[in-house]
C-alpha cells in the first residue's frame, strides 16, 4: 500500500479506550503513504469507555486532523452510562453511505449520501431532527432507523393548513426504510403523510404488530397515502 495515491475509508470501531484521531491514523496508517494524495473517510469510534485522562472535546478530535491539512467536521455523544461515541467524516463528502448518525449530528448538505442509518442509544429523535435529515440528505433512497425512546415532542396528526406548509417532511427519493428496530412512534412518524411525505417508497421493513397498530389494521386514512404502493416485511 506504500505506493497508493486514493484511499477512501468508511470505518467503525469498538469497545476502545480512546477515540480515533488524525494522529493515531497518521502514525499508524497514513505516514506509510508517501504517494497517498487524496483521502477521504467517515470513522465512527463507538462503545468508547476511557480508562483515565480527560475526554476530548469534537474540537480536540478535529484539530488532529485540521492540523494536517484536513478538512473534516466531527461530533461527539458522551452518555451518563459511559457509552460514548465519536463521529468524524473528511469534507466535502463523497461516499453513498454514512452510518451512525445520531441527535448530535451537526448537519450540512450530502448530496452523494444515498443510504443512511440513523442510530441514537439514549435520546429519541423528535420531528425536528427529521426536518434536519431530509434538508441533509435530500437524495437518500434507503434509510434504517435504530432508536428505541419513544418520542417526547409529538407532532399533532391532524394539522391545519398554514402548520402543514411548515411541518411536513418529503422524501423524494426514498425507496427503502427499515423500522424493525424502532419504537413504534417512528413507524406513525413515517406512515402519516400529516408529518412525512414518500411519494417514491415501496418497500417498508417493520414489526409486524407496530405496523397494525399503527394503521388501525389500514383502515386509518392518514397512514393510506404513504402505505398504498409499498411491500412489507416482517
Amino acid at each position: 500500500m506504500s505506493q497508493l495515491e486514493k484511499l477512501t475509508l468508511s470505518l467503525v470501531v469498538r469497545d476502545r479506550t480512546s477515540f480515533i484521531d488524525g494522529t493515531q491514523l497518521h502514525n499508524d496508517i497514513l505516514h506509510k503513504m508517501a504517494h497517498l494524495r487524496i483521502f477521504t473517510f467517515d470513522i465512527v469510534t463507538r462503545n468508547v469507555i476511557f480508562s483515565q485522562g480527560a475526554q476530548p472535546s469534537s474540537d480536540d478530535v478535529r484539530c488532529t486532523f485540521v492540523e494536517r491539512g484536513y478538512y473534516v467536521n466531527c461530533y461527539i455523544d458522551y452518555y451518563s452510562q459511559g457509552i460514548n461515541l465519536c463521529h468524524i467524516y473528511s469534507l466535502p463528502f463523497t461516499m453513498k453511505r454514512m452510518r451512525h448518525v445520531t441527535n448530535s449530528f451537526p448537519d450540512g448538505l450530502f448530496i452523494s449520501v444515498h443510504k443512511l442509518t440513523l442510530h441514537d442509544l439514549w435520546i429519541p429523535f423528535e420531528h425536528d431532527f427529521f426536518v434536519k435529515i431530509s434538508k441533509s440528505f435530500p437524495l437518500i433512497s434507503q434509510l434504517a432507523l435504530l432508536n428505541v425512546w419513544k418520542q417526547e415532542k409529538k407532532v399533532r396528526d391532524q394539522l391545519n393548513e398554514h402548520e402543514q406548509t411548515f411541518s411536513i417532511i418529503e422524501y423524494s427519493h426514498l425507496v427503502e426504510i427499515d423500522l424493525n428496530c424502532a419504537h413504534v412512534d417512528y413507524v406513525k412518524q413515517f406512515l402519516f403523510n400529516s408529518k412525512t411525505r414518500l411519494p417514491s417508497l415501496n418497500t417498508l421493513y417493520v414489526n409486524y404488530q407496530d405496523l397494525m397498530t399503527t394503521t388501525e389494521n389500514f383502515t386509518n386514512d392518514l397512514a393510506r397515502e404513504n402505505c398504498k404502493s409499498e411491500k412489507y416485511y416482517f
